[in-house]
């Protein structure tokens, strides 16, 4: 049974590991152990529950909502043990960001179409000045920088009250 819920200071550590993979391949900016605790609130955990109740619960995943501005949020800090965990963890932090009244959000990724297909659509990084001032131009991966960038209107891409996978 996977379950979705906000971290504690113990998760850290097995945050930080889920994510090393995906920053060593320069899919995800470098994080210390103490950003991630800095920022706690902004993330998301994935755990997936064993039926056996003395089976402890294991961490499958990982993401962060932050906001950007008054009206603008990123996801970022994605990593999960695979797609559909994923996507879980998007819908979550979308359905956050639109309870904090955000209007909209972005996405620097590798994987476009996990995005794309709840309704995101690809831009330019200059269309997002907050994001390129604040954070890419002063990178040093920017010369060799992978990303798509892909912005969404929050309240237009959500049908009755949920996210849907657009099909391909």
């Amino acid at each position: 049974m996977l379950r979705l819920r906000k971290p504690t200071v113990a998760d850290v550590p097995a945050m930080v590991a889920m994510m090393r993979p995906h920053i060593l391949s320069e899919r995800l900016l470098p994080r210390s152990a103490r950003q991630v605790a800095e920022r706690l609130r902004d993330y998301v955990v994935a755990e997936r529950r064993s039926p056996d109740p003395e089976v402890a619960p294991v961490l499958v995943g990982v993401a962060s909502i932050s906001l950007v501005d008054t009206h603008l949020a990123e996801v970022g800090a994605l990593a999960a043990e695979a797609a559909d965990i994923e996507l879980a963890l998007v819908r979550h932090l979308l359905d956050e960001a639109v309870e904090m009244g955000v209007a909209d959000a972005f996405v620097l990724t590798d994987q476009p179409e996990l995005f794309e297909g709840l309704g995101f659509q690809r831009t330019a990084v200059a269309q997002i000045p907050e994001k390129r001032d604040r954070q890419c131009l002063r990178c040093s991966r920017l010369p060799r920088c992978r990303q798509v960038a892909l912005t969404i209107r929050l309240e237009a891409a959500r049908v009755d009250g949920a996210w849907s996978v657009a099909a391909k």
